[in-house]
């Protein structure tokens, strides 16, 4: 095998997560308990619980949890 130096990242490289605006706005999972989910997250990992919502005439509720407000933080949307 033959060895070589560790690559170096370029300046550029380094510095473009600084200029980049752009993020992950939330992550969907599918759960088999919504309070339950709730709690686990909301107690172990101290998030927020910022809205719920039940769609009874197809069968689904949403709970949007996170560490700060949707317009400027990641969310996570559990589905049941």
């Amino acid at each position: 095998m033959a060895q070589g130096s560790a690559a170096v990242p370029s300046t550029e490289l380094l510095e473009w997560p600084k200029k980049d605006n752009r993020r992950l706005l939330h992550a969907v999972y599918r759960v088999g308990d919504l309070d339950r989910t709730i709690k686990f997250y909301t107690e172990c990992f101290g998030m927020k619980l910022l809205r719920k919502r039940d769609i009874p005439e197809e069968k689904y509720s949403n709970a949007f949890l996170g560490f700060g407000p949707e317009e400027s933080h990641f969310v996570m949307e559990l589905t049941y």
